[in-house]
């Protein structure tokens, strides 16, 4: 998940970039996902309940018309199964606005179902209803990594699910772009399919709910990651929620915000760019973090920026896609992420006034992701709830 620092990106004229958002089938699905749900957020199947008793009222019927007794009896018939199904109908139980990482300490690794039902229990107490569990890589040999462990990541799906029923679980599927040498990998261009044909399995062999794609790194105007994007959305359907890894704007032009010293200036993805992926995806998971700036302040105008771009790349589509904001728990990875000052606190502040600074575009934030769980202590946890969910 995390991004090296990136070199100058290359600049794409406003034609082609219109032309990216007119191409593929990005607004049929988004037509069609409009049809299916007129309201955020996502919810999950409808749950039943018993119906409660109620009394026929006694209607007189006139003597010698049987005809009239059976359009009656129909209507009545019909009454009472309008009535009854109203009752069994409950209310949609929505999905926790938050998200997080999962990694291998649970999808690789065996774990009891009371094991499992504690990490439940403690997603709902944080309001996470959006988990991004691991499940591989695609290796620069063609090969995807720890094959061995699939039946590990099946067995630990189907027991989440079984005790989150109604939270997304995401398989967390990752691309690495450069190769071994810094470079761009010789078959980047060719990817799609493969990880279109793995990501089917992911949703159908190993029981995920969704896709999580972690590209890295993806700079703007990047046709071969809309092709990918593309080509997964082709393969699993126009029903499967796809959720992305989304770059910052690390030092975005024209701008008055304080930028990260070692990144070069106009490092950021075009407005249009930002649009054309989100017609392709459910979710852009924002990672909004490894700034490589030195203080707290500057970092939560850092973050607000990121918060309020993409919201009003987003809104000005009309689209149901969501935004989720990435969040850091994981120790210092100097330069780029230093825990001092990119942390819990210092981010949702950021977001707090990115937010504010959204204005009605802000609606299109659907929550935070905590990056990850593997790194979350308990002092994180509780700034967590004191700093987001205690201010909701």
């Amino acid at each position: 998940m995390d991004f090296e620092t990136p070199p100058a990106p290359d600049e794409q004229s406003p034609e082609e970039n219109a032309e990216t958002l007119r191409r593929g089938s990005a607004r049929e699905r988004h037509e069609r996902r409009q049809q299916r749900q007129h309201a955020k957020p996502s919810v999950a199947p409808r749950q039943l309940r018993p119906p409660q008793q109620f009394t026929m009222p006694k209607i007189k019927i006139p003597r010698g018309s049987g005809v009239l007794i059976g359009i009656v009896g129909a209507v009545l018939f019909v009454v009472l199964v309008v009535y009854v199904l109203g009752q069994l109908r409950n209310d949609e139980p929505e999905i926790q606005p938050n998200a997080l990482w999962l990694g291998t300490e649970w999808t690789y690794e065996t774990h009891t179902d009371e094991e499992v039902a504690a990490l439940v229990q403690k997603l709902r107490d944080e309001k996470i209803g959006t988990i991004y569990a691991w499940v591989s890589y695609y290796k620069y040999d063609g090969t995807w990594n720890a094959a061995d462990k699939f039946g590990a990541v099946t067995a630990f799906a189907k027991q989440f699910n079984a005790a989150y029923p109604e939270a997304d679980l995401y398989g967390w599927v990752s691309v690495p772009v450069q190769d071994e040498n810094g470079g761009i990998r010789e078959d980047y261009a060719t990817l799609g399919q493969p990880i279109a044909d793995f990501s089917k399995r992911v949703l159908d062999e190993f029981g995920f709910k969704g896709l999580f794609l972690n590209v890295e790194t993806v700079w703007d105007g990047d046709e071969n990651f809309l092709t990918l994007l593309r080509d997964v959305r082709a393969t699993v359907g126009m029903d499967v929620k796809i959720s992305a890894a989304i770059p910052p704007d690390w030092s975005p032009s024209n701008s008055n915000i304080p930028l990260p010293p070692l990144i070069e200036p106009g490092t950021e993805w075009a407005k249009t760019y930002k649009q054309s992926v989100a017609l392709l995806v459910d979710h852009m998971a924002v990672m909004a973090y490894h700034s490589g700036l030195s203080s707290t302040a500057d970092y939560a105008q850092w973050v607000a920026y990121q918060v309020k771009t993409f919201a009003d790349a987003v809104a000005e589509l009309d689209t149901s896609t969501d935004l989720i904001i990435g969040i850091p728990t994981f120790d210092a990875e100097p330069p780029g992420h230093d825990p001092l000052v990119e942390n819990v606190t210092s981010a949702v502040e950021g977001v707090k006034l990115g937010l504010q600074e959204a204005g009605d575009a802000a609606s299109y934030v659907r929550g935070l992701a905590i990056y990850g769980w593997w790194t979350t202590d308990d002092a994180e946890w509780q700034d967590f709830q004191t700093a987001w969910l205690d201010s909701k």
